[in-house]
């Protein structure tokens, strides 16, 4: 056998797998048996964009970028001009020599004069002269008499009689229509559940209008029946509504 051997280069043809257009081609240099793959242009340029392509989108930005500039001066062009006709309208003369600004403010000069009058004067009436009254001109009495009965559990004889005379004071002497009025109040009898009471009333020597309104029967008996109904059900002292009796004398 020869002790030298010739080396001789391989080549490769074209893979018949591959294109058969041959715009791909592998090619191995001799010395490392390294390959290098060349790719066809026409693939590599179509991912790349053109400059043609560039420049398209540069244009196409500068365009936009001109609308929103002249879209915008196009608005401020719009305010400019109605703020200046409104500037127009309100120096117009409406009368004699007065502006339409100048209108404006009196208007609403004279709604807070008003306003404000109003208030003072509501201020003014709030003092009521029929609360100024002099009670020891009240001479003339006037008594109501009834009865009614009593839930009552766990009291004294005694402790019944106050805290039902405490109740009625409480009750009349609150009213805003008969407290100036009212002057007493006397439990005479309690026996069982039903207790008797007489209500005492102050009046002036004109009184004919309060027997007829303020101080009849109706107007006082209401008062204390509002109060029994609007009284808590639970109570271990509590007046039945129902119950109530009342006459005058």
């Amino acid at each position: 056998m020869s002790d030298e051997l010739e080396l001789k280069p391989l080549k490769f043809g074209p893979d018949n797998n591959n294109d058969p257009g041959g715009d791909q081609g592998n090619e191995c240099s001799q010395g490392n048996g390294f390959c290098t793959i060349q790719v066809g242009t026409d693939e590599v340029s179509n991912l790349l964009p053109t400059p043609q392509a560039a420049e398209n989108i540069g244009n196409q930005d500068e365009v936009d970028g001109d609308d929103v500039d002249a879209n915008s001066q196009t608005e401020t062009s719009r305010w400019r001009r109605e703020l200046q006709s409104l500037k127009t309208e309100l120096n117009e003369k409406v009368v004699w020599k007065l502006k339409l600004w100048m209108v404006i403010l009196l208007v609403f000069f004279v709604i807070a004069l008003v306003i404000a009058i109003s208030l003072i004067a509501c201020a003014v009436s709030d003092d009521d002269g029929d609360d100024d009254y002099d009670k020891s001109s009240f001479v003339v009495n006037r008594f109501f008499s009834g009865n009614f009965s009593v839930d009552i559990s766990s009291f004294t004889l005694d402790q019944e009689t106050r805290l039902l005379e405490q109740q009625l004071k409480d009750v009349y002497s609150s009213s805003p229509a008969l407290g100036r009025y009212f002057s007493n109040v006397t439990i005479h009898h309690l026996q069982d559940t039903t207790a008797q009471f007489t209500l005492q009333f102050m009046m002036p020597l004109d009184h004919e209008e309060l027997v007829r309104y303020t101080l009849s029967l109706k107007m006082v008996k209401n008062v204390l029946l509002q109060h029994l109904y609007d009284q808590d059900t639970g109570d271990p002292f509590y007046i039945i509504p129902a119950s109530l009796s009342m006459e005058v004398g």
